[in-house]
């Protein structure tokens, strides 16, 4: 096998495919709104119209774009169309494509600050920025994660840690009395999905009723931790929402953190959908009370004309194990 065909592309080629591909990037910002937002097709189509097997050999560039066009482009659902309603917003922008490419090139890994310090330092300064942003007092520690899923379960897993008088991490649940996590009917799946991957139960995931305007109503979840004490759960997390994803619907975060704070509650804010509208200052009040939470999550991929996929989590208490 020749060298050429080990090595990586050759940069002239590189360069003049980046060219190429960066045209066709910019004419499908321009003309999205012309195209479809969902694509006219029956399950498996586009599975049926790729080969079953891998090439034995590589394509060109050239042909794999045509085929990209051809096969791939028809069956997307476009997000960033003007006329996609569904679900929730997301905003790609050209700085964001852009900082994207920045990335994918020098592809770096942040796990750690010694396997990166430029990235891991950029992401303390920028999740700081957005701290304040968003009119949020002192300092919270912040972290970048894939989505608000992620986070969420970040967020209930550090809840759980928190427990310091449980041995928990070295036994396992089966060294606590039933756990119970609390949130709203009107929350995202995703807290419920939490919930059973760390093994609580349906059974101890509280949806809390929620008043005419879907918001958690604070006197339902006290009374409904109340009911648990007595019956000899353990209460330790309340996940209450700002911007739900059916409604937008923002939860009384201010008397929801009241009651975690005498009840000596976890209080974690699912603001993925509508935290970062409290940039607007008008719109600061969609974070009040937020300034207590334990943790808290917004998803600058929705509003801020940053790609997907990228969650911004904060946690008070940076030193509770949340993996």
């Amino acid at each position: 096998m020749s060298e050429r065909r080990l090595g990586d592309m050759p940069p002239d080629e590189f360069r003049r495919l980046l060219h190429q591909t960066a045209d066709w990037i910019a004419d499908f910002i321009e003309h999205v709104g012309e195209r479809s937002v969902l694509p006219l097709l029956t399950p498996g189509a586009t599975i049926d119209a790729l080969p079953a097997q891998a090439p034995e050999q590589g394509e060109d560039m050239a042909s794999i774009l045509a085929d990209f066009d051809r096969l791939i482009m028809p069956s997307l659902t476009h997000w960033n169309h003007p006329g996609f309603l569904a679900y929730f917003a997301i905003t790609a922008s050209g700085p964001g494509i852009l900082g994207e490419m920045l990335a994918s090139t020098v592809n770096t890994n942040g796990m750690l600050w010694r396997t990166s310090p430029g990235t891991t330092e950029l992401e303390q300064v920028v999740l700081n920025w957005l701290w304040r942003l968003m009119g949020l007092p002192d300092h919270c520690f912040g972290m970048i994660h894939d989505t608000a899923s992620t986070a969420t379960l970040h967020a209930v897993v550090a809840a759980r840690e928190a427990l310091e008088d449980l041995p928990i991490r070295a036994r396992g649940q089966s060294a606590a009395p039933p756990l119970v996590l609390y949130t709203s009917e009107q929350a995202n799946s995703s807290v419920e999905k939490a919930g059973l991957t760390l093994g609580l139960g349906q059974e101890n995931i509280r949806k809390i009723e929620v008043d005419e305007e879907f918001r958690m109503k604070p006197e339902a979840l006290d009374a409904a931790i109340t009911a648990d004490l007595l019956a000899g759960r353990r209460p330790f997390c309340v996940v209450p929402t700002v911007g739900t994803t059916s409604t937008t619907s923002v939860d009384p975060v201010e008397k929801i953190g009241e009651i975690c704070r005498r009840r000596r509650l976890w209080l974690h804010v699912d603001a993925a959908y509508g935290g970062v509208a409290a940039i607007v200052p008008e719109m600061g009040h969609v974070l009040a009370g937020c300034d207590r939470a334990d943790s808290i999550v917004v998803n600058p991929h929705k509003w801020l004309f940053t790609p997907m996929d990228l969650s911004a989590f904060y946690c008070r208490r940076p030193d509770v194990p949340s993996t």
